[in-house]
């Protein structure tokens, strides 16, 4: 929660974050006190600039545990993070002035990542099966752009999933103009594998990056992430300044994390988390549908941590957010997740962060607003 200027509480629901109370402190705690328990503790000098060996091994592990493929310690590299992949992926595989095909809607800090490397956003829209894979067929006929940002998994901020047929095509374009596509999908892990498809790489796919973080299936502050992609393709991102200097990225944070996947603490951390997401976005969806008028349009996800709501044209968007605030709650904007400021009519809901009790009034009193406006 926040509090405005007039002292009154606000239940933010734009918060896209999990609640401190579901982290696992006492998970990590015990992982910690595992990693620094042996003799030997070479996660505390300088590591290898594609992440430590034995992490890779447990990590890539864990991935094919979870994805229901094979994935290999060689196509692996360790991040700070999905964002600090994304940024290392455009540090070294764009120049300021390139094109990169984005969502429209797409994360809005992702889309700040593009603007401080100096690309030149072009966007896609999406709609119910994600990305709109013809549009970018004829955005790939006019441009040359140096890469494609997708998220094709529980999108941030839609909710949605890429189609299979989508997906197909999708890497069909990308083998046809050689051209990477960088897949977001860190809310992958967070919804059971009957939910959502496997990973964009799952079959052969030697253009598609995919971008994981620990983020959301352990805790945002063990700012740990890793890329997926070709060997050749991690060589190169590797082979970074920025990782040279520092060593990798965090050998002292991947040991913990490493303890944890090997103690059996991440999966069962990550069985209740499913749980305690997917009870909040039921708990989101009945609400909504029971205080929602029909012609708000709403998309309902299947897991991850969104719902968006398309409100009719007429609306005013400040008066809208305004008399939200004053109501006592608040959300994000759509217009953050454009890259021209368009997309005033919607707004992106959080189901994660507050427990049910919360929750539910908060989704009340903002439907209550919204179809006053509406």
């Amino acid at each position: 929660m926040d509090t405005t200027t007039g002292g009154t509480e606000i239940i933010d629901l734009g918060i896209g974050q999990p609640q401190d109370a579901v982290l696992p402190r006492e998970a990590l705690r015990q992982a910690a006190a595992a990693a620094l328990a042996g003799p030997d503790q070479p996660y505390l000098q300088y590591g290898p600039e594609q992440g430590m060996p034995s992490l890779l091994q447990t990590l890539a592990a864990f991935l094919t545990r979870h994805y229901g493929h094979p994935v290999d310690p060689a196509t692996l590299l360790i991040t700070n993070g999905a964002s600090h992949g994304l940024d290392l992926v455009l540090a070294r595989c764009t120049r300021p002035g390139d094109t990169v095909v984005v969502e429209s809607p797409s994360y809005f800090f992702g889309l700040d990542v593009l603007r401080q490397r100096g690309v030149r956003p072009v966007a896609v829209p999406v709609d119910g099966d994600g990305m709109r894979v013809d549009d970018l067929e004829r955005v790939l006929q006019t441009h040359e752009p140096a890469l494609v940002y997708t998220i094709p998994v529980l999108h941030n901020p839609t909710g949605v999933t890429l189609s299979g047929p989508r997906r197909a095509r999708l890497r069909e374009l990308a083998d046809r103009h050689h051209v990477p596509i960088v897949a977001d999908e860190v809310y992958q892990l967070t919804a059971t594998p009957d939910r959502v498809p496997p990973p964009l790489r799952r079959d052969p796919a030697p253009h598609v990056l995919s971008l994981g973080s620990f983020a959301k299936i352990l805790g945002p502050g063990v700012r740990l992430g890793w890329i997926e992609a070709e060997p050749d393709r991690i060589a190169h991102l590797a082979d970074d300044a920025v990782l040279r200097s520092g060593g990798g990225a965090s050998p002292m944070t991947g040991a913990i994390v490493e303890a944890a996947i090997r103690l059996g603490l991440q999966d069962r951390f990550l069985d209740a988390i499913r749980e305690v997401y997917d009870n909040r976005r039921r708990c989101a969806e009945t609400t909504l549908r029971r205080t929602l008028p029909d012609r708000i349009r709403v998309r309902y996800p299947r897991g991850g941590y969104y719902v968006w709501l398309e409100l009719p044209g007429h609306a005013d968007p400040a008066a809208v957010r305004a008399d939200a605030r004053a109501a006592g709650v608040d959300y994000r904007p759509g217009e953050i997740f454009s890259v021209d400021g368009s997309l005033t009519n919607c707004l992106r809901l959080c189901f994660t962060y507050y427990p049910e009790d919360t929750l539910v009034p908060a989704l009340e009193r903002l439907a209550k607003v919204l179809s006053a406006h509406c």
